[in-house]
């Protein structure tokens, strides 16, 4: 009888575990992404947002998909002289997963009728379910003189402005140039050993502030182009993790990986680690 309990309790305890289990599965997309005429945008930003949608067309079609509602401050110069804040509320359609890797490159075809520019992009990819809710991350990107935007100047400093979840953890902030398929690792800065940066929970930071940190190390955006688009990424765990291996810049530059490496170093973390959030956020650097 005893051993009938034993082995019953047994059980009941794997059920749990089981229910919340994350599933994996081989997913496939294709998504048409129509360029309007007055969209300010660059077609590098283009066919990467159709393949971000084409992702997440195919995550929806196996796993399903989650509303949520957001409001977005998208702030816009005009001629360099005047500037307002545009208020809009959106509703996003989230995929209930998490893409981990492409099994194949995404293939994307453009053409052009009836005065509109048409992307479409096929993926194939390994994705993973969300079956629980993960840690919201709170986090502005921030220009010279402290405002809160993506629009920058080439030769514009940047912060990033990070309120810490309600765990320690670690974090990792990287900047994807997709113009030479490179990634730079700004966050943890090249003079910390461990390769690892530490947060306490429910602190405001400001990462690559100098003045406030002398650990920090200050950027500048610059581009040769007219218009360059690239994204910060943002990772974050209450698990330690060790940034990837990269090759040590200058001293005015960063340590560097090429973005297909900086990407499957990603996937493994992810995989080992239920718990890693990742963020991104696009931003545009100007040449004048």
């Amino acid at each position: 009888m005893k051993q009938s309990i034993l082995f019953f309790l047994s059980i009941w305890c794997i059920l749990p575990m089981t229910s919340w289990a994350q599933k994996e599965a081989e997913v496939h997309g294709v998504y048409t992404f129509v360029v309007g005429e007055n969209d300010d945008i660059t077609l590098s930003e283009a066919k990467h947002r159709c393949i971000a949608l084409a992702k997440a067309e195919a995550i929806k079609s196996v796993f399903g998909e989650m509303i949520t509602s957001s409001t977005i401050d998208d702030y816009r110069e005009t001629s360099g002289k005047s500037s307002s804040s545009v208020f809009w509320q959106n509703t996003v359609a989230l995929a209930k997963g998490d893409w981990l890797g492409d099994k194949k490159s995404p293939v994307i075809n453009a053409s052009y009728a009836n005065g509109q520019l048409k992307f479409t992009a096929e993926v194939w990819g390994i994705a993973r379910e969300i079956v629980q809710s993960k840690v919201a991350l709170n986090w502005s990107v921030l220009t010279s003189n402290e405002r809160e935007t993506t629009e920058f100047k080439s030769g514009d400093r940047v912060y990033v402005k990070f309120h810490s979840p309600a765990a320690d953890g670690y974090v990792a902030i990287y900047l994807n140039n997709f113009s030479d398929d490179m990634t730079s690792c700004l966050l943890p800065y090249r003079n910390n050993p461990t390769g690892k940066q530490s947060i306490k929970r429910n602190k405001n930071i400001l990462f690559f502030d100098k003045d406030k940190d002398p650990e920090a190390t200050n950027y500048k955006l610059t581009t040769q182009q007219e218009i360059e688009d690239n994204e910060l990424v943002i990772i974050y765990s209450p698990n330690p993790f060790i940034k990837c291996t990269d090759i040590t810049g200058d001293e005015k530059h960063p340590d560097w990986l090429s973005t297909h490496d900086f990407q499957k170093w990603l996937l493994n973390c992810q995989r080992t680690d239920k718990d890693m959030v990742v963020e991104k956020k696009r931003i545009r650097i100007r040449k004048t």
